[in-house]
């Protein structure tokens, strides 16, 4: 028996050697007569979780040799190599010899590559890195997640604002760049004869440093955590994440001034985040991918990797193993919350200040209207300026408007008065008993005034 293997098995995709070879073995007959029924198994001991079949020979001549594939089934374990090492296995080969059940079995070595180790002949690789199921990162996902919940924006994109915060967590955390030496991602991602270094999520909150993709890693399994579907796009310069706002073309309309600084994929918007600008903050990251995403489709005729990763997963499974590595102090909530207002407050004066601004000079201009005094407000109750909305929508509904008597309520409602928001939809009720939103919305408030 002789064994060929084309190189060194790659931990962090374990997985896809049971359809995916090893190398090649030689099975040469040395009996005394020719073999049937030849059929080989490996397994190597708790690095494998069973014996695999690799192939089977009908019949084998005296002195004669095939070539069959090498698979194995591994387990969990081989992601303990934190250095290249080798793997001892056992080779099980059963036939029959002259009527009568034979089996032998051969030491086979497997060289085994680090488990941070790959060779970027697809982008799509890094997903077997990304695991959004990994302990470390949903302690670290959950809590910031819990400081985004008290302070939610009700107007504003609930992807966004989650996105926001696992950012700003990982800054104000101290995560931080770090030029690997070695392996740089800027030169390395582009050379598929390169092996690279790339960290798991759990190793960059435990080092609070990394590399563009390992930062990316890290940011992309924090989003799919809580639900938030994301994609990787590797740049020549920068390493980008997106993520999926949950809404459509025609939806973003209604968030957003237009869809310049927004990535059209499909009938759904993403914002795409950049890697190389971590310590400058969530919206500064999200401009600065815009510009460098544009640059390379640009520079490529639009020929630019997209890789979601509920796509990517089906061909290389999230690397998911037990650690005790992982130890990230949270960061300061005040501090958290005070970097992602300072970005609500400049994604409001970016997106809505031009509408708004567009809105009040119509009305200035034309004098107003009801329907007019409703939209203003509306947009302010997106930006989550309550009180200016509410003066709109009081405008309204002086002028005998039902929706804005309803927003009324409602914007009472997000302003913690169930009394006055009761009040408003009684009069919108009297005008319109048939109103849903009314009647919704004083179930509400009378609820609230209960408890």
């Amino acid at each position: 028996m002789k064994f060929n293997q084309y190189e060194a098995v790659f931990p962090a995709f374990a997985g896809m050697y049971k359809q995916n070879s090893i190398g090649t073995l030689k099975i040469t007959n040395h009996e005394s007569a020719e073999i049937r029924n030849v059929a080989v198994s490996f397994r190597a001991g708790n690095y494998t979780v069973s014996l695999l079949p690799c192939g089977e020979i009908g019949e084998l001549g005296k002195r004669k040799s095939k070539e069959l594939p090498l698979y194995a089934d591994f387990s969990p374990t081989i992601l303990n190599f934190t250095e290249n090492g080798k793997i001892p296995g056992e080779l099980v080969i059963t036939y029959d010899l002259l009527g009568v059940k034979q089996e032998i079995s051969k030491t086979l070595i497997v060289d085994v590559y680090n488990r941070n180790t790959l060779r970027w002949t697809d982008s799509s690789v890094l997903a077997a890195y990304i695991s959004p199921n990994a302990p470390e990162v949903l302690d670290y996902s959950k809590f910031m997640v819990g400081i985004a919940r008290d302070s939610l924006r009700s107007g504003l994109n609930r992807n966004m604002q989650f996105a926001a915060y696992l950012f700003e967590g990982l800054k104000v955390g101290g995560v931080k760049y770090s030029h690997d030496e070695t392996t740089p991602y800027v030169t390395t991602h582009k050379d598929p004869a390169k092996i690279d270094f790339v960290q798991y999520p759990f190793q960059t909150l435990a080092y609070r440093s990394g590399d563009y993709d390992d930062l990316g890693i890290l940011y992309a399994a924090a989003l799919e955590s809580v639900g938030i579907p994301a994609a990787i796009i590797p740049l020549d310069g920068d390493f980008i994440v997106a993520f999926d706002l949950g809404i459509t073309p025609e939806e973003a309309g209604d968030l957003f001034n237009s869809t310049d600084n927004l990535l059209t994929i499909g009938d759904r918007i993403w914002i795409p985040v950049s890697m190389s600008v971590l310590r400058e903050g969530f919206v500064n990251a999200w401009y600065n991918a815009i510009k460098n995403v544009g640059a390379a489709m640009s520079a490529s005729d639009g020929n630019v990797d997209f890789i979601l990763l509920a796509d990517a997963w089906q061909t290389y499974p999230p690397a998911a193993f037990k650690n005790n590595e992982a130890h990230f102090d949270k960061p300061e909530e005040g501090a958290v919350t005070r970097e992602v207002e300072t970005d609500m407050l400049r994604y409001i004066s970016q997106e809505f200040g031009p509408k708004i601004r567009a809105l009040q000079e119509d009305i200035r201009s034309s004098g107003g209207s009801a329907k007019k005094f409703n939209d203003l407000g509306t947009l302010y109750v997106r930006a989550g300026m309550y009180d200016e909305a509410k003066k709109e929508y009081a405008k309204s509904a002086a002028a005998g408007s039902v929706p804005g008597m309803v927003n009324l309520g409602n914007n009472a409602l997000l302003q913690h008065d169930p009394a006055s928001a009761a009040s408003w939809f009684r009069k919108a009720l009297a005008a319109q008993p048939d109103n849903q939103g009314a009647k919704v919305g004083l179930d509400r408030a009378t609820a609230d005034l209960e408890d």
